[in-house]
């Protein structure tokens, strides 16, 4: 069989997963797989309603020095930088590292969230329309939901990078410069 043609539906992926868990057992992993699908099943029902509106006003203000240091991991935060790095050199980041990265540039730096949403768009290799701008506007507080949802990014690397690793495996300095720089 080839797997060139094959597609796969949140339905197929939610069957496989509670498959597997009636011969292995539940597990984190497991919960987690299902949760994230429910969520982008979520954005995807979401931008539907919203149509144009989920990108937000129409006109978007200039890049400007504190976006251009977030782009290119040199904001001075170890965690965030570590971050942009490793998406500026695989194309890809966890949703953990996602969700700080995007609160860090709207919270901290007071950057317009759409212009970090265009830019994740740029970069990332599994983008989707709906999860990303519905992720962008949840942390930006601008969505469904307007409450200020911001991480503490300092909170979040003691906890999720408490010996500094991360941080450091992407601090290398002949990092990739792909995708281009804004």
């Amino acid at each position: 069989m080839l797997f060139d043609d094959v597609c796969l539906s949140a339905r197929q992926i939610h069957d496989a997963v509670r498959d597997w868990e009636r011969e292995y057992g539940v597990c984190e992993s497991s919960y987690w797989v299902i949760f994230e699908l429910l969520w982008r099943e979520y954005f995807h029902w979401a931008a539907r309603q919203e149509g144009r509106d989920l990108f937000g006003k129409r006109l978007l203000p200039g890049s400007s020095a504190n976006f251009l240091a977030w782009c290119r991991g040199k904001t001075g935060m170890p965690f965030i930088d570590a971050a942009m790095r490793e998406l500026a050199s695989t194309g890809w980041l966890s949703n953990r590292a996602r969700q700080n990265a995007a609160s860090f540039l709207v919270r901290d730096l007071n950057v317009d969230w759409r212009i970090g949403a265009i830019w994740f768009e740029h970069c990332l290799i599994d983008h989707d329309v709906a999860s990303n701008w519905g992720n962008w506007r949840y942390v930006a507080g601008v969505g469904r939901d307007p409450r200020q949802c911001g991480f503490d990014v300092h909170k979040q690397a003691e906890y999720y990078d408490p010996d500094g690793a991360y941080a450091a495996l992407w601090q290398a300095p002949a990092l990739s410069t792909h995708p281009e720089e804004p």
